[in-house]
């Protein structure tokens, strides 16, 4: 688990104990949560973690949060890094996102839209600080920095569906890039997304 807050802990315990999924997370995050889970092991930020053929590299992150953390997975092979719910970033998460060969990152909000809208003025300033959520230009530019000419995939996640459009985080992307508008993929919370590869 990322992080306690509930948008990322609601049904940890009942998939845990349905499937027999082992649950890690940072001491942080098991302070900060309402409803304890029963938990496999605890991790912190740049420690690696192995599951099977699986290693984990475990990244700390700017958040609102107690302890929150992200991920690379690899398999010895490729690598797939995770970046969501951080509203900033730093020199240790361009490092430990290098050499990826798929990226899912958090496009949440575009700018003008969290301005204009109706959230209150303390919940706008909430995701839009160092420790909310990066919005469509910061993760552009993110990746950027990292170079994505080597990905096979780049995923964008974690728009907000009320301070985002997907074509607004899409062409921001393009923009940055100079990439392919097809080539980017959106990943929708309520549909999810369709199987990868990474070859």
């Amino acid at each position: 688990m990322t992080h306690e807050h509930a948008d990322h802990v609601h049904g940890v315990g009942l998939l845990s104990r349905r499937y027999n999924v082992p649950v890690y997370l940072s001491s942080g995050t098991l302070r900060g949560m309402r409803k304890p889970v029963e938990i496999t092991g605890l991790l912190a930020g740049g420690e690696s973690l192995q599951i099977g053929a699986l290693d984990i590299d475990v990244v700390s992150v700017a958040h609102d949060a107690l302890e929150p953390t992200q991920f690379v997975f690899s398999d010895g092979k490729r690598r797939f890094g995770v970046l969501t719910d951080l509203g900033s970033y730093c020199s240790n998460v361009l490092q430990r996102y290098q050499g990826l060969d798929a990226l899912m990152i958090e496009a949440n909000h575009c700018r003008d839209m969290l301005a204009r809208g109706q959230y209150p003025v303390f919940l706008k300033q909430r995701v839009g600080c160092e420790t909310g959520h990066l919005n469509n230009h910061q993760a552009a530019s993110l990746v950027s920095e990292l170079g994505w000419q080597d990905l096979q995939h780049l995923v964008l996640a974690h728009l907000s569906s009320k301070n985002n459009l997907p074509h607004l985080a899409r062409q921001c992307f393009v923009d940055t890039l100079g990439c392919d508008p097809d080539w980017l993929q959106l990943a929708d919370q309520d549909s999810g997304l369709d199987w990868r590869h990474i070859a």
